[in-house]
């Protein structure tokens, strides 16, 4: 290729944008540049492999034509006061949309331990390179006359570019995390950072419906839990079946209820008082994620063995969840009330299975230190 994707994002923050993304963070320059190192290709990997379908890279190129290149010019300001934190949303809730929250939350979560920074200081700078990212992208667009299909083949053709800008054995981390294989639209697992594209795109894109998508969330929930319900009568059988299923429809019943005592107007009422760029949606389908990552793992353990190899996923979990709660964290009081019912939904269905599981001797000790944090980031956002 006579360009690379990779140089071409890095031009785009020099020492200036450092310092501002460290100071917003709170982050020495050491570590703001070593984050970066691996943000900018795992971030440009993510949504090479988002674009591997027909609907990622549909949802990609509108992303890119919607985003202000004009930002390019004014990253010090932008990254200065109370405006970094509105720029880091803005910039989460599109990567949300485009990757999904629980990619997100893996991608942050191999910063996180490559960088050593938290977990949410990992999510908010992703959130602040994502405009970059797009901006740099769209120069691209529009100089090249790209639509959905070439922007996918564009990408693809940039692979060994990001492969080779991943520090040493960071790729290897975010494919054996599930990274790759996590990201919405992902068409199939990938042996490196991304696949060849198939450049027909016949496959359709399903659009979302903009009055009805919010309430679906409340209902996923539901779904979940009764997943939990079979998986309760494979663990538990027997004797304690019918106590297990008794437990787990007294909390859809629970679950119900919340989610029918929930009006539209309310719904409404939230995200007319969200930040511009930050949407509802994008956050409780997150949540969703955390979830139902969660009750998967907790559902497969039988023993001490099993309780030690769930620990990863719930350790992706609860880094997921970080990424959401710096988010949330920076919400209006007016925003947070249906954040809070999902998440009280959610514990509903989780509590049951995490006792019954902490009760198998040896069990409790192994998972509880992982347990327990994400619990606590549950109940604060469940407010």
């Amino acid at each position: 290729m006579s360009f690379n994707i990779v140089d071409l994002v890095k031009d785009q923050i020099g020492d200036q944008v450092i310092s501002g993304i460290g100071n917003a963070l709170g982050m020495q320059g050491s570590q703001t540049s070593s984050a970066l190192s691996g943000a900018i290709p795992g971030l440009l990997g993510g949504l090479m492999n988002s674009a591997n379908t027909s609907s990622g890279a549909d949802a990609l190129f509108d992303a890119v034509q919607k985003q202000d290149d004009g930002i390019l010019g004014n990253m010090g300001n932008l990254l200065g006061g109370d405006q970094a934190s509105s720029f880091a949303n803005q910039g989460t809730s599109v990567l949300t949309s485009l990757l999904g929250g629980g990619a997100i939350g893996k991608l942050a979560g191999a910063l996180s331990s490559m960088a050593g920074i938290s977990s949410g200081n990992s999510s908010s700078l992703l959130g602040m390179l994502a405009p970059i990212v797009l901006s740099v992208i769209k120069k691209k667009v529009l100089g090249g006359g790209m639509n959905a299909s070439s922007l996918a083949n564009m990408l693809s053709d940039q692979n060994d570019n990001i492969n080779a800008a991943m520090p040493q054995g960071f790729a290897d981390k975010l494919q054996s995390d599930g990274f790759f294989d996590s990201i919405s639209g992902a068409s199939s697992s990938t042996a490196s950072v991304g696949t060849a594209h198939d450049s027909t795109h016949t496959a359709p894109t399903v659009a979302k419906a903009s009055g009805g998508g919010g309430l679906m969330k409340w209902i996923i929930p539901l779904v979940a839990i009764a997943v939990l319900a079979w998986l309760a009568m494979q663990f538990f059988g027997g004797s304690n079946t019918e106590d297990a299923v008794n437990a787990t429809g007294d909390a859809v019943s629970e679950t119900a209820s919340q989610a029918a005592g929930v009006s539209e107007e309310a719904l409404q009422a939230a995200r007319d008082a969200m930040p511009e760029g930050v949407e509802l949606d994008s956050i409780t389908d997150g949540l969703n994620g955390v979830f139902g990552s969660a009750q998967d793992a907790l559902g497969g353990i039988t023993d001490v063995d099993s309780a030690t190899a769930a620990i990863p996923a719930i350790e992706e979990a609860a880094g997921s969840l970080g990424g959401i709660n710096d988010v949330v964290s920076r919400l209006p009081d007016a925003a947070k009330g249906p954040i809070g019912s999902i998440v009280n939904s959610g514990m509903s269905g989780l509590q049951p299975l995490i006792e019954k599981v902490t009760a198998i001797p040896g069990v409790g000790d192994i998972i509880q230190p992982y347990i327990d944090p994400l619990m606590e980031m549950l109940q604060g956002l469940a407010g």
